[in-house]
């Protein structure tokens, strides 16, 4: 009898350790929290709320965060606004009164926002409320002033909507060019900038060309360029 029941007794003390071990490795600290978001183009406010977080014994005295940018932070409720392009983590530590900490991160991506882009072109005459220039006239286009970006745009990249006849594209490069076309057609005019961060945006704008071909030109119908769009 002393026997059996001594050996019931350490059974069920070991059901208890074990039970009381279960329980520890379910009731881990945890540093949870959640954003507004995660990923959008900059500059961009996010707020985080880390109040789901919890210890298994005592009370959360101290919500730290770092964001990942330099920036910090305390306080279960915070926001903190990403003004830099770039991969962050945002990390958050709570810490009880006994001074145990746990931490947990998540990643933010704060995008580059792209190049806005337009341009210009003169001379042009107006036909009945539609434009166009004329053929073998030079013509100016400038993007100065109608493209911007929140950094620099360091390119400025233009496509005359027609083929030169070694099969290379009509093309030129700068905030400001001029072009001539031989031939009357509707042209699509294609310029592509391209920011500081590598962010492009391309611009396309249709350019009737009017009149016949010009002195120089093949006048026997055998047109070397081609015309059209992209």
């Amino acid at each position: 009898m002393k026997t059996g029941r001594l050996i019931l007794l350490l059974g069920t003390a070991i059901l208890v350790v074990a039970s009381l071990s279960g329980c520890l490795t379910r009731s881990q600290p945890q540093a949870l929290f959640t954003a507004t978001a995660t990923e959008d183009v900059v500059p961009f406010a996010v707020s985080f709320d880390g109040t789901l977080s919890y210890m298994p014994e005592g009370e959360i005295v101290s919500y730290l965060w770092t964001f990942g940018d330099g920036g910090s932070e305390s306080g279960p409720l915070v926001e903190h606004t990403y003004n830099e392009d770039g991969t962050y983590e945002a990390r958050l530590t709570i810490i009880d009164g006994r001074g145990y900490s746990t931490s947990t991160l998540m990643t933010i991506h704060a995008l580059n926002p792209l190049p806005t882009a337009g341009f210009s072109y003169t001379p042009k005459s107006n036909m009945e409320g539609v434009y166009f220039v004329s053929c073998s006239e030079p013509i100016t286009f400038d993007a100065q002033d109608l493209c911007s970006d929140d950094g620099t745009i360091v390119s400025y990249e233009w496509y005359f909507g027609y083929r030169l006849p070694d099969g290379t594209a009509a093309s030129a490069a700068g905030p400001v060019v001029v072009h001539e076309f031989l031939y009357a057609g509707t042209y699509n005019i294609i310029l592509t900038v391209t920011d500081n961060d590598g962010g492009t945006t391309a611009y396309i704008e249709q350019l009737d060309v009017k009149g016949g071909p010009p002195c120089n030109a093949d006048v026997t119908g055998d047109v070397p360029w081609t015309n059209g769009g992209i």
